[in-house]
């Protein structure tokens, strides 16, 4: 009898080992994990926002075999600020990273070494950890990716560069190959990021993988391949931009493809967004402001999502959500239940998207770049839209999505209660790091 219990539960345990390690039955594994993250591009410069003058058919491809966020928002205006929450899952501003990391090597400018990353986590649960393109995150051997999380590394460490091979770079603009400069041997850097993203998911495909895919596409310099000019020489102008966003759909449809080629793609989570509103020459319509400001064309964004294995198909989620919350949802995919790390103000978003927790991610969100903030809680936004605004505006959003009209007069507790909001979620924080100006609050 013994020995018929125990070789029960040895069927037992092999059966498990089974499933759990895919030789019979669904695959259970680990999702793979990558993060497109777009730079400057206007919130009209995407044909899943209704824009006629920039087609994004691969880019609109990830809301139609996922989720849309209709209110998808970034934790800063500016690039640095914003790489940094997303890549902390906090509030840059609790740790003193508000503006732009100035252009100029520094030993102390950068994510502050007591912060923990998302690649820090994941690589902990044996993740391989890849990073490519802008990194915006500080200079110094302390602050390069593979010290703060990643395996991996090809891209360049300065805000922004020149889309075609330079002839004599500097220490803050060179291509890197992990630590090491390399000879500038590609085309066009929106297509070699692209190239070197699908050779490394080819290469890790046999473990799971993190890949934080940050392009400099659309930042300036406006620089083209004459071939994507070629497309948009319409007489209906914005040439270079939308050759640019052309250039950056085509990058975006060379990584879904590996996955496709792969049989990957089931089990990936691709999350899409872009990392502050349009600058200036940029489409934001209908948005009121632009890179810089918290009105809602400088924070709100194209915010996409797709796992098929896990989330549904063409989903509009139209509840407001922030970058902050891609690490908690990226710690749910993978499994892990805590970050070893400060708090995070990010939440889980996997539940909501998939209809299994009701409510709101977030009752107050916030926005503060020097004298200019935001605090919106539930429709309601009041707003000191950037560094010429004198009086903070009251919105309600919902009423209200372009911010064309302040309701301050007819709602004067509301507005004051949002200032109490702003004012308490910002006491405790350092004097930025870097730059800045007193505040006007």
């Amino acid at each position: 009898m013994k020995s018929y219990l125990s070789n029960f539960i040895w069927i037992g345990i092999f059966l498990c080992l089974c499933f759990s390690k895919n030789v019979v039955g669904k695959e259970l594994t680990r999702p793979n994990i990558i993060i497109i993250l777009s730079d400057d591009a206007g919130y009209n410069e995407f044909s899943a926002h209704g824009s006629k003058l920039f087609p994004t058919p691969r880019i609109d491809s990830i809301a139609k075999n996922g989720v849309m966020c209709t209110q998808g928002y970034v934790s800063g205006t500016v690039c640095s600020p914003t790489r940094a929450g997303l890549l902390t899952g906090r509030y840059q501003n609790r740790f003193g990273h508000e503006f732009n990391i100035p252009p100029v090597y520094s030993e102390t400018n950068g994510l502050s070494l007591e912060e923990t990353t998302i690649a820090d986590v994941l690589k902990q649960a044996e993740y391989r950890t890849i990073a490519l393109g802008k990194w915006h995150l500080g200079y110094a051997p302390k602050f390069h990716p593979m010290e703060r999380g990643f395996t991996d590394y090809f891209g360049f460490l300065q805000g922004a560069r020149s889309y075609f091979p330079q002839q004599k770079s500097s220490v803050l603009n060179r291509l890197l190959r992990d630590r090491e400069p390399i000879p500038e041997k590609f085309e066009y850097m929106t297509d070699e990021l692209a190239k070197q993203a699908a050779n490394y998911i080819t290469k890790h495909k046999s473990q799971p993988f993190f890949m934080y895919l940050a392009f400099n596409a659309t930042h300036s310099p406006n620089h083209t391949l004459p071939a994507d000019e070629k497309l948009f020489d319409d007489g209906n102008g914005k040439i270079k931009l939308r050759a640019m966003t052309a250039a950056l759909d085509r990058a975006v449809g060379v990584v879904l493809d590996r996955l496709q080629e792969l049989k990957l793609t089931d089990n990936t989570l691709v999350i899409f967004l872009n990392d502050n509103g349009g600058a200036a020459g940029h489409d934001n319509a209908p948005l009121r402001g632009q890179k810089g400001s918290t009105w809602e064309g400088g924070i709100r964004v194209p915010f996409l999502l797709q796992w098929p294995a896990q989330l549904p198909a063409g989903v509009r989620y139209e509840k407001p959500v922030i970058s902050l919350d891609l690490f908690p949802t990226v710690m749910g995919a993978a499994g892990i239940q805590k970050s070893t790390g400060k708090p995070l103000d990010g939440v889980n978003l996997l539940p909501y998207l998939t209809k299994k927790q009701s409510g709101e991610p977030h009752q107050t969100l916030f926005w503060k770049n020097g004298t200019a903030y935001a605090v919106r809680d539930g429709n309601w936004k009041l707003v000191l839209g950037n560094k010429q605004a004198t009086q903070p505006e009251l919105f309600d959003l919902k009423e209200d999505p372009e911010e064309k009209t302040d309701v301050t007069k007819m709602n004067p507790e509301i507005a004051k209660s949002l200032q109490e909001k702003y004012r308490t979620w910002k006491k405790d924080f350092p004097k930025p790091t870097w730059g800045g100006a007193k505040d006007k609050d």
